[in-house]
């Protein structure tokens, strides 16, 4: 329980996006809702994002290729700068 996100849920305000993969056996999909509500519900800034077919690790290109997307942006977002992909113009 010490190490359990849910069970230190209380009192989190730093901006908080969640990536999960669908089929994830090692922690599942509804531990990640129950975190992400659990967030909500004290005003936490956060993002949950889903992805079907997943398991724990994501393993599709695209789905690589997104994560990274998603993850610049939400750093834009909740840090107030224009961080830009390796490569992108």
């Amino acid at each position: 329980m010490r190490h359990s996100a849910i069970f230190n849920v209380k009192g989190v305000t730093t901006p908080t996006q969640i990536i999960h993969g669908e089929t994830d056996v090692r922690v599942p999909v509804s531990q990640g809702k129950e975190f992400y509500n659990a967030l909500k519900r004290q005003g936490c800034p956060t993002e949950m994002i889903i992805y079907p077919r997943t398991p724990h690790g994501v393993q599709e290109p695209k789905f690589i290729a997104d994560i990274g997307k998603r993850i610049i942006a939400w750093f834009n977002k909740n840090l107030g700068r224009d961080l830009k992909l390796t490569g992108e113009k």
